[in-house]
């Protein structure tokens, strides 16, 4: 995805509702620059990603899940200069919901630096029309683009 790819994240494992992400330090995520700390928003980043991995590996085809809730738990800041690594598990899939629990953690899983709970929203593709989402999007851009050129007529 987007996000994850331009941040570098790894999936190292992926299947059956569980999935794995490492991500190497980078002097570019740092929180704080007097410690070195890797800001929390990639914490919770990864921790989503992950989660939403493991949800997707349930899928057939293109997934379509969104995050509807996702609960982190900071345990303490994780270290300079060490990978992050990031384990997600799909404990329930229900008809409309996908439940995940994840930890990260560094050198020690048995020492976390954060755990988490998520619930993805389950879209099935069959009452998904992405034609229909296509036409929607490029309706309102023309729309708009009318709007904008009639007031600029006006204007003149």
């Amino acid at each position: 995805m987007g996000h994850g790819l331009a941040l570098g994240y790894k999936v190292t494992r992926l299947g059956g509702g569980e999935a794995e992400i490492s991500f190497d330090y980078k002097p570019e995520v740092i929180g704080n620059p007097l410690t070195g700390v890797v800001h929390g928003g990639v914490i919770v980043s990864l921790m989503d990603t992950c989660c939403g991995t493991a949800a997707f590996s349930l899928f057939n085809g293109i997934p379509m899940a969104p995050t509807m809730d996702l609960r982190l738990d900071y345990m303490r800041p994780a270290e300079p200069d060490k990978p992050i690594h990031v384990s997600a598990k799909v404990y329930r899939n229900s008809s409309s919901v996908i439940f995940c629990r994840g930890v990260a953690w560094q050198d020690d899983r048995d020492n976390p630096i954060a755990h988490c709970v998520a619930n993805f929203m389950k879209l099935e593709h069959s009452k998904v029309s992405y034609t229909g989402i296509l036409k929607r999007q490029l309706s309102s851009l023309l729309k708009r683009t009318a709007t904008l050129e009639a007031g600029n007529e006006s204007g003149k």
